[in-house]
């Protein structure tokens, strides 16, 4: 009863996010205005998290959850849930410096090009991830597991070494997302009294980078709330469980902690971002052919038609000013003048 309970709960919220995730790469793809330095990090993390769900999908199939097998077996079947788990872990410290640059270097940051930037950044988590998969590997005893699971398939020596880097980039990506919330506070102040602060593109730019930066803060802030519990969790039950075949048993219900984690780029952009909302309102409106948000696109006609009218008068003729009516008046009583005159000179 519990193991059906269990693989429910994940079915649904591997389900949930399948489809954000995939809405998430399908707006950047779709939308160039979401195509920023920021976004692309986002969708990145998407499809390391769509992998994630998806191998998930597959293990509930083939019910290996709750199943025993070999150790090198298991890690056959997981070799993708595990190395995509490695790349966005420290893809969430790649993410907090791409925000301390944009904040401490503002000027490097806007002209540095997008595609190399962020293939460049994106280095670290790829070699971390072959790095730990690759030692996770190695060091697979040749028996058997009673639970297929990523982390049951080394020596648990192996696991809380990889846990424990895991950790130390965490408090490395808190120390950094701090730093950047000084500076970012630093410079606010500092130009608040400035005169070039209180101009509208100015406060623009600005909204618009704190709104990323909170947006990245909350996946950041997810990722450790549910990956730091989980880990502690397990800490605390190897400590007060004396039996190490005790603690196993407990090990496929801390999925339900991470699972979070796994589909958090979709909803937080949605409830952070107005344009990401935007495109995911008309994404849904195609899924469901139109009977949800059936207005989504009355904004942009309505939009539209008032700038068509705007266009249209300002290429219409312009009317006369007071200047033209007084010198049409001026004129005209000139003119007047000029008549009675010549009429009593005629006389």
């Amino acid at each position: 009863m519990q193991q059906n309970v269990l693989e429910a709960i994940v079915a649904v919220g591997m389900a949930f996010g399948i489809f954000g995730n995939l809405n998430v790469i399908v707006a950047i793809c779709r939308k160039k205005i979401l195509r920023t330095k920021g976004a692309m990090f986002v969708m990145v993390l998407a499809f390391a998290h769509l992998t994630c769900n998806i191998s998930e999908i597959v293990g509930l199939f083939l019910q290996l959850r709750f199943r025993p097998m070999s150790r090198k077996k298991c890690f056959e079947y997981n070799v993708l849930f595990s190395f995509a788990v490695m790349f966005q872990s420290a893809l969430y410290l790649s993410m907090a410096l791409d925000i301390c640059f944009s904040i401490v270097l503002p000027i490097k940051h806007m002209i540095w090009k997008k595609r190399n930037y962020v293939t460049s950044m994106c280095l670290f988590p790829t070699i971390f991830a072959i790095t730990t998969t690759l030692v996770s590997f190695l060091f697979i005893p040749d028996e058997e597991t009673p639970h297929c699971i990523f982390m049951l398939t080394t020596e648990m020596q192996i696991y809380q070494m990889v846990s424990s880097s895991l950790i130390v980039l965490n408090v490395l990506t808190l120390f950094i997302i701090i730093f950047s919330v000084i500076c970012a506070v630093r410079k606010s102040e500092s130009m608040r009294g400035s005169r070039h602060s209180s101009g509208s593109r100015s406060n623009s730019l600005r909204e618009e980078k704190n709104k990323v930066f909170r947006s990245t803060f909350f996946l950041v802030l997810v990722y450790i709330i549910s990956w730091w519990s989980a880990v502690i969790i397990f800490r605390i039950i190897v400590e007060f469980v004396k039996d190490v075949r005790e603690v196993v048993h407990f090990m496929p219900y801390l999925v339900i902690i991470v699972m979070p984690n796994f589909c958090q780029a979709y909803y937080v952009t949605y409830f952070r971002s107005p344009r990401f909302r935007k495109a995911f309102r008309e994404q849904f409106h195609w899924i469901t052919c139109g009977y949800a948000f059936p207005k989504i696109f009355d904004k942009e006609i309505s939009r539209g038609s008032k700038h068509g009218s705007a266009t249209n008068s300002a290429h219409a003729a312009p009317a006369n000013t007071d200047s033209d009516a007084k010198k049409v008046k001026s004129g005209s009583q000139k003119s007047i003048r000029f008549a009675v005159t010549a009429v009593q000179a005629h006389i």
